[in-house]
């Protein structure tokens, strides 16, 4: 439980920290359970393009994501892989980030995006 509120705390921290519209997605259903998450850290080079794959993917979606630096985007992307290894479900995820100073169509985009390129074992199947 502490580590749920450990994640959620990062999960609000990051949005308060974004200041960044509305477009309502349907997260898709989680496809895989933490224990099938691999433990073994990937290559730097391999975390590198994980990480420029989600910027340039949030940037498409969300062009006035240019206006706050990359790490606050980079650092949110990160805790909804948190919140997903921790059991949270997307809609969860995406509940707890809208609102504030997130908006509906940013916290779309970021757990989507986020699933995809940050931590594909939770992508959405089409």
């Amino acid at each position: 439980m502490r580590r749920a509120r450990a994640v959620v705390f990062a999960l609000a921290s990051a949005a308060m920290l974004s200041g960044c519209g509305a477009l309502p997605v349907t997260p898709a259903p989680r496809t895989s359970t933490p224990e099938a998450v691999p433990t073994a850290q990937a290559p730097v080079e391999d975390v590198l393009a994980q990480e420029s794959a989600y910027m340039a993917a949030l940037r498409a979606e969300l062009p006035s994501i240019d206006r706050s630096p990359a790490s606050v985007w980079l650092d949110l992307g990160h805790a909804v892989c948190e919140a997903f290894d921790s059991g949270f479900t997307p809609k969860q995820v995406y509940d707890s980030m809208s609102g504030g100073s997130v908006t509906q169509q940013e916290a779309s985009a970021v757990v989507v995006i986020s699933g995809i390129h940050l931590c594909p074992e939770y992508a959405p199947t089409p």
